[in-house]
């Protein structure tokens, strides 16, 4: 995959060149590669296959928010029912918008993924952007909600309410240990990456199954202790019922369809959280043989599988838990099986729950870091964000090896030494930043305004993005385009997640304003910087 970025002005459109572009439009990070080198003009061979892009995109979008979102989903929709569709809405939105990507991901052999095409489309200013705000906002609140998560998961298994400044306190030093953690080298946080992808697959699957197992106690025995609750088989699914929202209850009896509207679009924030990962499809489109006949099979493959299971593991919770507890806890899962197994089942599901989300953090904290040095390198942010590991002490083994009055002996002493500080390769000042903005999230909000929030953030880049696809498809039509689904696709995902976005933001006026406020303070930085 080429390695190269679209040289632009200010105002011309631009086109794709045979020559790396300048540092002032460059990517700032590959979400692709790592420690992969970046040859200019190297192209990397096409290995994927539509099995092997099935199984990435499935990977890559059933993860930590299936265990927490729904009690977003529940207390913003009147009926279980209603909020089995917002999910199913959700999947098919997040389908339209991984067809979408994909496209581009196969017209565009860019690296840099969806801010090589901000750059290509709107120029440099809106890629800076994106970067600025996953920096500031939308990573550091997405690892503060899994902070949230891990520590609600660990207080359910209480008997008794936890308190909120306990929760709070929990889930900052949960960070603060996944942050250290992750600050040893890149090695250890790639193989803490993989090795937490089949604890979540694994989690899901036990969720579906416990739900399975109480439909079978209760068709065998009504009275089984294993059936669950009682509303899933005694109740309408589509019956309005009070829902408990923000510290207070929800009378959709008496609510305007102005006010429905709103928290409908919080709803689906909720299931979009859920399903993020589906914008990585431009990663696969660019990787995978023929993508013109295999990508549109890996894609529908994936978002049915993935959204049937999202579906199941929603059906699960309504069956294994009485419909009032469902939008009361940000730790659904671990409370549904505690509630229907037993405490030792809830603690086991507890711990699950806590090591997805571990993994979770983990991904965040690695590309975020990245981001951050990339941005450093470029100006963007002060040069010390961008330095990795120990500097002082690999400046002085450094002095040491360089130093012609040293023995080839203690020489060869220097560079070991050297090798080994070398291997503390993270990006410590990065991720002191990250460390500092996701603690504030996490003292500042809760989890569903910082859901909110962090929705927000990536829907504003999500939405442009699609909609330079469909500038692009009017500009440079003649653009070969392996794979180009139909114009309806792009065009309800821009203007679904458009109308979305504008009711959050005057549904939640404040999280509208912190983002806007961000947006207006990285556009002013990227112009200062140009001029």
């Amino acid at each position: 995959m080429a390695s190269q970025g679209p040289e632009r002005d200010g105002n011309d459109a631009g086109h794709l060149l045979n020559k790396p572009s300048s540092s002032e439009t460059q990517p700032l990070l590959d979400p692709r590669t790592s420690t992969a080198s970046h040859h200019s003009g190297e192209s990397a061979t096409k290995q994927l296959t539509a099995r092997h892009a099935f199984a990435v995109l499935v990977t890559l979008q059933i993860g930590s928010g299936i265990f927490a979102s729904p009690s977003q989903v529940d207390s913003n929709v009147p009926s279980p029912g209603a909020a089995l569709l917002v999910w199913a809405l959700g999947g098919l939105l997040s389908w339209a918008g991984a067809a979408s990507f994909a496209e581009l991901g196969a017209a565009i052999p860019l690296n840099g993924g969806m801010q090589a095409y901000l750059a290509y489309v709107y120029g440099d200013t809106m890629a800076f952007l994106m970067a600025w705000i996953y920096i500031m906002a939308a990573k550091p609140a997405a690892m503060a909600i899994q902070s949230i998560v891990i520590a609600e998961s660990i207080g359910s298994i209480s008997s008794s309410p936890t308190a909120a400044w306990v929760l709070k306190l929990v889930a900052a030093l949960t960070f603060v240990a996944m942050v250290l953690v992750n600050s040893i080298n890149t090695r250890v946080t790639i193989r803490l990456s993989e090795s937490f992808t089949g604890i979540k697959l694994m989690t899901v699957f036990l969720v579906v199954i416990a739900g399975l197992v109480a439909v079978i106690a209760h068709l065998v025995n009504p009275k089984s202790s294993l059936s669950g609750g009682e509303d899933w088989h005694s109740k309408n699914w589509f019956s309005t019922r009070p829902t408990f929202y923000e510290g207070h209850t929800i009378d959709w009896t008496s609510m305007s369809t102005w006010d429905r509207y709103g928290h409908y679009s919080a709803a689906i924030y909720g299931g979009l959280w859920a399903f993020d990962g589906w914008d990585n499809a431009n990663v696969v489109a660019s990787e995978i043989r023929n993508p013109g006949q295999a990508l549109p099979k890996a894609i529908k493959a994936a978002m049915i599988v993935v959204l049937g299971s999202y579906e199941l593991v929603n059906l699960a919770y309504y069956i294994l838990l009485p419909w009032s507890t469902v939008s009361s806890s940000d730790a659904v899962a671990v409370v549904a099986l505690g509630s229907a197994f037993g405490r030792w089942a809830g603690i086991l599901m507890s711990i699950l729950v806590a090591v997805s989300c571990a993994g979770s953090i983990t991904s965040n904290v690695f590309v975020v870091g990245r981001l951050t040095v990339a941005a450093s390198e470029r100006q963007y942010l002060p040069a010390i964000l961008g330095e990795r590991g120990l500097p002082w002490r690999q400046s002085q083994a450094t002095i040491q090896c360089d130093d012609p009055g040293i023995d080839s002996q203690a020489n060869g002493i220097a560079v070991q030494n050297q090798d080994k500080l070398s291997r503390f390769d993270a990006p410590i000042w990065a991720n002191v930043l990250a460390l500092v903005l996701t603690l504030v999230y996490i003292l500042t909000g809760s989890f569903r305004t910082l859901l909110t929030f962090a929705s927000m953030a990536m829907w504003v880049f999500y939405i442009s993005t699609v909609l330079g696809l469909l500038i692009l498809r009017r500009r440079e039509p003649a653009l070969h385009r392996p794979y180009k689904p139909a114009v309806t696709l792009p065009a309800i995902f821009v203007v679904s997640g458009t109308f979305i976005l504008l009711r959050s933001a005057i549904f939640a006026p404040v999280q509208a304003g912190v983002l806007a406020c961000l947006l207006i303070i990285g556009t002013s930085i990227s112009k200062l910087r140009t001029r």
